[in-house]
């Protein structure tokens, strides 16, 4: 808890305000007036139009002004009104986040399970037809890009052979197959490549983990190799691969913007497309400084949880002898 509390206040508090300011001003160097095209289907002269839209969206006032102004809002969770839609950007948010986040945990979860089978599979069988299966999959994977993946999945199972939808979103509450059916391709497209990167690093942890003097001696004691693998083995050699998993959310976040694109997937990453055509920095500001907060959380819970896997870990001192 002691350590929770330390890397709260000193680093993720820290990050996240200078996030919030780099997103802040970055938004704003994107090429674009969005008070000249708010105001370019309004009937009065072009020039009273577009002065009446910079007043109400705020930008005659100084950037340090806006930035404070909006960052003490989006602390209360009010990232203001949708430049362009007229109505609260958190509701417009709020409501494509559930589908953002169900694609990329099913994405994470795929990737993970699947990667931590297949390294295993080809640690165990080193030199063999799995460790070769493996050794091909995970680099025809990484190789391809997730919406060239994406786009190949739609031809062969939507467009070919029929049997999963092409598009859109089925909720779990309406009809939970169905649901399931929807989220397959872009699910497989997106974690594909998660699953490849965790099964290298599965395989190779646990071919130096077999090493380990304590390995020799629970074999010395008679123990089987299953036993041996997963009680003694496997545990300890998880360690970097969490790491490495931590570190794929934000893969998976930034490649949901693309999936869902593909795949008509009604999620941020589409409402962000959106906004950036639309020059409507108050969405783009919102779903960027979601996403931002969402990584740091995500990295914050992986080192928690170095200390469940290994004991003799413990962040923020010293290490048990």
């Amino acid at each position: 808890m002691q350590y929770f509390v330390h890397r709260l206040v000193t680093q993720m508090i820290p990050v996240m305000i200078l996030a919030s300011f780099l997103v802040f001003m970055v938004v704003r160097l994107i090429p674009g007036d969005p008070a000249l095209l708010a105001s370019s289907g309004e009937n009065q002269t072009s020039q009273e139009a577009y002065e009446l839209a910079r007043e109400r969206m705020g930008l005659n006032d100084p950037f340090h002004v806006q930035y404070f102004s909006w960052l003490g809002n989006a602390i209360q969770g009010d990232f203001g009104i949708s430049m362009n839609k007229g109505i609260p950007a958190a509701d417009i948010i709020y409501s494509a986040f559930p589908a953002t986040i169900e694609l990329a945990l099913f994405a994470l979860t795929y990737g993970f399970v699947w990667g931590v089978v297949l390294g295993i599979l080809a640690a165990v069988n080193r030199g063999g037809v799995w460790d070769y299966i493996a050794s091909l999959w995970t680099g025809i994977n990484i190789g391809i890009p997730s919406f060239i993946a994406g786009l190949l999945y739609l031809l062969i199972f939507a467009v070919q052979l029929k049997i999963l939808p092409a598009s859109g979103r089925v909720p779990f509450t309406e009809d939970p197959l169905d649901a399931l059916k929807h989220l397959a391709l872009p699910t497989i497209a997106l974690g594909s490549i998660v699953a490849a990167q965790i099964s290298r690093y599965t395989r190779q942890s646990i071919l130096d983990t077999l090493t380990e003097d304590y390995i020799r001696t629970a074999r010395a004691k008679g123990l089987r190799e299953r036993t041996v693998m997963i009680r003694h083995a496997l545990k300890p050699s998880l360690i970097p691969v969490v790491t490495i998993m931590g570190l794929q959310v934000g893969g998976v976040l930034a490649g949901t913007l693309v999936i869902e694109q593909v795949f008509t997937w009604p999620g941020v990453g589409r409402a962000l497309v959106s906004a950036v055509r639309e020059r409507d920095y108050v969405m783009m500001q919102g779903i960027t400084l979601l996403l931002v907060i969402i990584f740091l959380v995500v990295n914050l819970i992986t080192d928690l949880l170095y200390v469940g896997l290994d004991p003799r870990i413990r962040l923020g001192g010293k290490a048990e002898a």
